[in-house]
Parts: C-alpha cells; structure tokens; sequence
C-alpha cells in the first residue's frame, strides 16, 4: 500500500497557513512553491517556456513560472487571468505527479517568501480542483489508500471550507463529517455516488482540512525466550456449574423486576409519560448553502444537542433545520424550550418543537455524532 504520510503532513502545513517555501521531489522532477497566507507567490523548477508555448506566445525567459506568467500579461497582449489560468494547469499537473509518485518527498523551507506585487494562486483551491477532477488515474487512493483510516475536522475547519465554495452536494458531504469518522462510513451515510464522496474527502485531506490519523499498532503478546514460568503454583479452581445457573437465575429476576417497575408501576402507562418519540426544538432553518455553512458553525458549539435534517426528505427539497435536543414527548420538549442557548436562536427565528420522523432522521445531514 502507498504511504500517504508525506501527502497528509503536506496538507497539515498548507492549513496552518505559515509562511514558507515547500519543496516537493518526486521521480520526474521538483518543485518549489513559495506560499504566504495559503496562496502561492512564486513557483520554481518547472519549465517556464512550457507557459508561452500554450499561450502561443514568446517566452518572457523567467525562471519563476508566475513571474513569466505576469510578464507575459503584461508585454504579450495575453489577459493576466489567463495568464495565470494556464500557470495554474500546469503546477497542477506537477502536483499530480507527485500525489501519484510513491517516491515522493516534502520539505519545508520556514524562510518567508517574498510578498509579490501581482496575481497569486490558491494552493487549497489549486489541489481541491485537481482531486475532484482526477476520475481517471484515481488520485483519490494515493491519498487515501485506506478508507478506513480515521479522519476528523481540522482545529480551523469552518475558515478552511466555506472560501472554497464548493457546490450544495459537497456542502451536505460535508456537514456529516462529525466526530471520528473514516472516508468509507462518510461514503456509506451519504445519499451520493461514493467514488464522489471519497474524492471529495481526500481533497479536503491534501489540504488540511480534514486530518487523517495513523491507526495504532496493536499491541502484541511478548514472547521471552530463554525464560521457563514455572507451573507449580495452583491450579485454577472450576467453578460448580449449579453456581453458575443460579447466578444466572438470579440475574434474570432482577431484570424482570427493574422491567416491572419501569413498565408497570403507572395504570396509566408510564411508558406514555417517558415517550418513546423523537421531538427537538427548531432553532433555524435555511435553504442556502451559505445557511448550512452558518448551522455548521452552530452545530460545532453543541455537538451533541444539535443536529440538521432537511425540512422535507420526501421531495427535492435542499432546506434544512437545525434542531435543539432529543425528547421522548412533545410536552417535555415544549418544556425545554427555556433551556435553548440564546445564541443558537437565529435573530428573528421563533423556536418551534417538532417530531423528527424516520425519513427525517433518515434524511439528517449531521450523522455520526
């Protein structure tokens, strides 16, 4: 299996957004890009006459691909937007060399690059784009080789995914991440093809978004040689096997007394005054993306009280609720409803209680908590 360690510290340094130049190396070739606040200044190594040769234009003849790039928008007649368009095409396919290459290498320079006067590239938008465009040589593996590996969000996760501006599917992808959780459970809860799914998961894992953590190694029993444990201490006592029936019986009456009591100590059914119904209070709801990206952030306050279902599971429709609690009963929701967090309650939004049905909860944006 590939390591993708060398990928995972590279996406860990991009979302730290520390100034630097990053070298990578791999059997064809290297690279180093000169990154300040998540974008990318300066790009050396590749061959800046490939630039010209796809614009159809002569070669500024810099060594730095971006420096030929602006040149090139400002003395051949060649918009800089697509200047740098075409930069940005061919960083990508470095980048997918060395994503590809099972020889690849990473290294810091922690010397800040100079701040440059002109056009720059977003690594995190540079990498995100090419992963989820890779349907063919299935980048995604050399990133996540094992989908079972255990992923959760980065400490600046909101910060780092709403400037993508992703569409609303990856945005619901998106908001089921919770917790621990592995690109193969992600890929299993969501609605969407999984080979999307898993693309989406290991784009945001190149770049830092996601954190994808090392499986501990189990440990293993100790074989010592040369030692004989001697075997004359005393023997395990064999306990009677009437011991262990009356044992038994004796637990099985102690539940059908706790069950008694729970279930048959009210006439008029205590099993209706504890609930067996999901309700939860209402505190926003939305039907935008940029409203989910703000029920996210709410969500990342109370995990384990809030969760988001969509307001109708049974048409097309892409609005959601962001809800407060689980209560067995109606009553004891409509009686919580004092203990909502203000800052939850959307300005102008009254809090509601409503039963979560199944296709609701089938439907629910935020599982896995």
């Amino acid at each position: 299996m590939q390591d993708p360690i060398q990928i995972w510290e590279f996406g860990r340094w991009i979302a730290r957004r520390d100034p630097g130049s990053a070298r990578l190396s791999w059997t064809g070739g290297e690279v180093v890009l000169g990154v300040r606040q998540g974008r990318i200044h300066s790009v050396k190594g590749l061959a800046a006459d490939e630039l010209a040769n796809r614009l159809g234009c002569g070669s500024a003849e810099e060594d730095d691909l971006l420096v030929e790039a602006r040149a090139l928008g400002q003395t051949s007649g060649v918009p800089e937007t697509k200047a740098m368009g075409a930069a940005k095409e061919i960083l990508q396919e470095a980048l997918h060399q060395w994503l590809m290459d099972p020889g690849r290498e990473f290294t810091i320079d922690a010397e800040e690059p100079p701040e440059v006067d002109g056009a720059s590239i977003s690594i995190t938008h540079a990498l995100v784009e090419l992963v989820l465009a890779d349907t063919e040589h299935n980048v995604a593996s050399a990133i996540l080789p094992d989908i079972d590996v255990a992923l959760e969000r980065s400490s600046d996760f909101i910060e780092l995914y709403a400037p993508l501006r992703l569409s609303e599917e990856a945005d619901l992808i998106v908001a089921s991440i919770t917790g621990n959780a592995t690109a193969g459970d992600i890929a299993r809860e969501s609605s969407h093809q999984p080979e999307e799914v898993v693309r989406l998961v290991a784009a945001l894992v190149a770049t830092g978004v996601l954190k994808a953590t090392q499986p501990a190694i189990p440990a293993r029993d100790l074989d010592w040689p040369g030692v004989d444990l001697a075997d004359d201490g005393p023997a395990p006592r064999n306990i009677p096997l009437w011991m262990i029936g009356a044992a038994a019986a004796a637990l099985l009456i102690v539940i059908i007394v706790v069950a008694f009591v729970m279930m048959g100590s009210d006439e008029s059914g205590e099993t209706a005054a504890v609930g067996s119904g999901d309700w939860g209070v209402v505190v926003e709801m939305g039907c935008d993306p940029q409203d989910l990206q703000r029920m996210l952030r709410k969500r990342n306050l109370e995990r384990k009280a809030l969760r988001t279902v969509k307001a109708d599971p049974t048409n097309g429709d892409s609005c959601f609720r962001l809800v407060w609690g689980h209560f067995g009963t109606k009553t004891a929701a409509e009686e919580a409803m004092v203990d909502v967090p203000a800052n939850l309650v959307e300005e102008g939004f009254q809090p509601h209680v409503i039963e979560v049905t199944q296709s609701d909860a089938g439907a629910e944006v935020g599982v896995g908590d």
